[in-house]
């Protein structure tokens, strides 16, 4: 009868393994929609509705945009549009996506860049931080709170945390703490707090500016700044973030696709290829950064997630609406849930007296 309770045992543990196991799922990483500076007439890139487009026909569960969706106050001279009008035509350009009319599709997770701010980096554009919440804020997670660094105005709507199946997101707007040097501080208080408190097993954190360099433009890709004492903040912050078992860090800005290892192992996928004007692949990560990926054209990076894995493809748009994938996958893993763990969970849900029912008895 041994044999026959081992087998039951293992039975358990298949059945309850593959109960707890959920299906596959993906998010798409996507940023800089906006258009060019010089000729555009709406705001956003003309590229944007092909790229919606094929997000949509691979059906992922969400995505997120590391921000500047559209040009905000930086247009060709001649241009009338309002705030308002460019967050318009960025909605109907993703509507293959997410139908903003209908609230129905692929949900989207946004943050501001400096282009929903002040494409210049200069003091906060008040139309257009309130044209930005009345477009995507106010139907964000509305779940920011005040922490301990906290001075200005209220982040809800602007910065939040998302639980989706087996990983959080965490989204910090880093445009609410401008000084004479800039926007070089976020609420790191408030960031960590949603890691720490996070039991999923994968976790990423999204936001417009890289936090370390890994191309040719030193201090705009380095959000906290270049001195020492930027260094110390930020590494400070990044070791918080590392022992909170933060994998990805999502952003923008630099137009184009860079993947990269930063120290403590995260890895930052600048997902700055949305749409906006190129800018040069020039590899000149700082020291601890190892660049994995580049890519020059427009396109997306695509997260499928399983139980313990995360694997994400890159999406290049080479012609009109002809696609390829990269040759180069960024895979990332985490540790499965023990046999013994999961026969115990089953364990549990059948009941010990279930099991003693079924218990052979002995003969006399």
């Amino acid at each position: 009868m041994r044999i026959l309770s081992i087998q039951f045992f293992i039975w358990v543990g298949l059945v309850f393994g593959q109960a707890m196991q959920a299906a596959d799922w993906s998010f798409v990483m996507l940023g800089d929609t906006r258009g060019n500076r010089t000729t555009t007439t709406t705001g956003i890139s003309d590229s944007l509705g092909a790229i919606a487009t094929k997000i949509a026909s691979l059906s992922p569960d969400l995505v997120m945009v590391a921000g500047d969706l559209c040009n905000g106050n930086d247009l060709p001279g001649n241009a009338t549009l309002s705030y308002t009008d460019q967050f318009n035509y960025w909605k109907a350009a993703m509507n293959p996506v997410y139908d903003y009319v209908l609230k129905t599709g692929i949900p989207i997770y946004t943050v501001r860049g400096n282009h929903e701010n002040n494409d210049s980096e200069g003091p906060i554009i008040p139309e257009l931080k309130q044209a930005y919440y009345d477009a995507f804020g106010k139907d964000m997670p509305q779940n920011w709170s005040a922490t301990g660094n906290y001075t200005g105005s209220s982040q809800v709507g602007y910065s939040y945390s998302k639980t989706y199946k087996n990983m959080t997101m965490v989204v910090a707007d880093q445009y609410f703490y401008y000084t004479a040097e800039g926007y070089h501080s976020l609420d790191e208080t408030w960031v960590t707090d949603q890691f720490q408190a996070s039991t999923t097993p994968f976790n990423i954190f999204m936001a417009h500016v890289p936090i370390y360099q890994t191309e040719g433009s030193g201090g705009s890709e380095r959000f906290f700044g270049t001195d020492a004492a930027a260094d110390a903040t930020r590494a400070a912050f990044w070791g918080e973030l590392g022992a909170s078992d933060v994998q990805v860090y999502v952003t923008g800005h630099i137009h184009n696709e860079t993947v990269a290892s930063t120290p403590n192992g995260i890895i930052q996928v600048l997902a700055g290829n949305g749409g906006a004007p190129l800018d040069p692949i020039v590899n000149t990560p700082e020291a601890g950064v190892e660049v994995l990926y580049t890519n020059d054209q427009f396109g997306f990076s695509l997260a499928t997630v399983r139980d313990d894995s995360m694997t994400i493809q890159y999406y290049s748009l080479t012609g009109n609406d002809t696609w390829s994938i990269a040759g180069y996958t960024t895979v990332i893993t985490v540790p499965e849930p023990s046999v013994v763990c999961l026969m115990g969970l089953g364990l549990g849900a059948l009941g010990i007296a279930g099991l003693r029912a079924m218990r052979p008895r002995r003969r006399i």
